[in-house]
């Protein structure tokens, strides 16, 4: 149990007004995100019938997002941040919002979801590194960890535990529409408070490129060594491991496993439950002394679980498993986030994360096509063992000269 002074550090990122409203926007915006999850890929099924199908609108949203999201890093260290997030907020609105249109009129096509899902990709590569830059604005750094972790619980929360759950159960009573309708409204609500924040500095123009300011971020990363064999590492295991299991999850529960739309909501709640607790669990420890050996712990035995997925007999099974995995991902990644937020110069800040997100990203569409025809070729069992062993293996870059040598304010 969190007794109350253990609560108190928990929650202390709240007292900030700026910080309290960005958390509560993005809580919304995250619960649509949960109800999204599962209409996409329901629909995406339905339409068209192979894994492959859902594969590609994955990846459709995956690409622009990674390969834009340098561009969008240098933009958020040029714009105000707010106005990039309420941008992609806005932009991602009326996608999904035209979406649950075509969907209710019984319109849609596989190509639409594609194109909707390329839109939703490219705001997310402006999105999603303002919002990663804002919060050391709004917050002083002793409470970056915490802020982080409220962060990590809330998405956890909403997009993978609640919103899945109740999106589900919203399918399976009122269709999809309804679904991503909830969604394009979450967004509208996530614009509203971003614009009320009062940020207390603008980025300033630094008078270079944006292709020098784009090699500032790359320069950063390249100089510390812990950090770029971290995110290579990383980049191979998603493309070997996450890209797939995104695919072969709903795969795994709807065509092996023969479980119901709500069922698979739930399978995607318990993962998001999971993230809660590894989420809690970093607001109250903080991060620990040997901080990388930790992360690569939690991701090898994530990739353990994944593969372990392939015996399961049931859904429950499959959901303890997901969620086990799910939750040790997230713990590393709360304590990843945290030190670069803590580590980079805040006028970098925007660049280097989404550089590093490049480099994490760039192979996981790959993997997302890679999954679908895995699949196809040795079933849904048959993917989830290959993929779930080779991202375990990933660990061993902890042997690469340097990997774990991370020197206090390095970076």
């Amino acid at each position: 149990m969190i007794n109350s002074g253990a609560w108190s550090k928990v929650v202390a990122p709240l007292r900030d007004r700026d910080f309290r409203l960005l958390w509560s926007g993005n809580l919304v915006s995250l619960l649509g995100d949960g109800f999204f999850t599962v209409a996409l890929a329901l629909e995406a099924l339905r339409v068209d019938h192979q894994p492959t199908g859902l594969a590609y609108v994955l990846a459709a949203r995956a690409v622009p997002s990674v390969g834009l999201a340098i561009l969008g890093g240098v933009v958020v260290d040029r714009i105000p941040r707010r106005t990039a997030m309420m941008t992609a907020d806005l932009v991602r609105a009326a996608a999904v919002g035209i979406i649950a249109i075509l969907v209710l009129g019984h319109g849609i096509a596989l190509w639409q979801l594609l194109v909707m899902a390329v839109v939703f990709g490219t705001a997310d590569a402006f999105g999603a590194p303002a919002f990663l830059a804002v919060v050391p604005e709004l917050l002083p750094v002793e409470v970056i960890t915490q802020a982080n972790a409220l962060t990590s619980t809330s998405s956890q929360l909403a997009s993978n535990l609640i919103g899945p759950a109740i999106g589900g159960l919203a399918v399976a009573v009122i269709g999809t529409a309804s679904a991503f309708g909830f969604d394009a409204a979450s967004f509208l609500v996530s614009a509203g408070c971003v614009a009320a924040l009062h940020l207390r500095s603008r980025p300033r123009s630094s008078g270079k490129s944006l292709l020098a300011e784009a090699a500032e971020g790359i320069q950063y990363i390249v100089s510390r060594r812990w950090l770029f064999v971290l995110l290579m590492g990383a980049a191979v295991a998603n493309l070997v491991g996450l890209g797939p299991y995104l695919v072969l999850l709903p795969v795994m529960v709807r065509h092996v496993l023969h479980a119901s739309p709500l069922v698979l909501g739930l399978v995607y709640a318990s993962a998001g439950a999971a993230g809660v607790v590894a989420s809690l669990i970093v607001a109250r420890l903080g991060s620990p002394r040997h901080l990388l050996e930790t992360m690569w712990s939690a991701y090898c035995l994530a990739g353990l679980l994944v593969a372990s997925i392939s015996l399961a007999p049931n859904a429950l099974v499959t959901a303890v498993l997901s969620a086990g995995s799910a939750g040790l991902i997230v713990y590393g990644d709360v304590l990843y986030f945290s030190k670069l937020q803590t580590s980079v110069p805040k006028h970098l800040l925007g660049r280097v994360s989404s550089v590093s997100f490049v480099m994490v990203w760039t192979l996981t569409p790959l993997g997302m096509i890679l999954g679908g025809f895995a699949a196809a070729a040795l079933g849904a069992r048959g993917a989830f063992l290959l993929c779930g062993l080779m991202s375990a293996a990933c660990g061993l870059v902890v042997l690469v000269p340097g990997a774990l040598a991370m020197e206090p304010g390095a970076g």
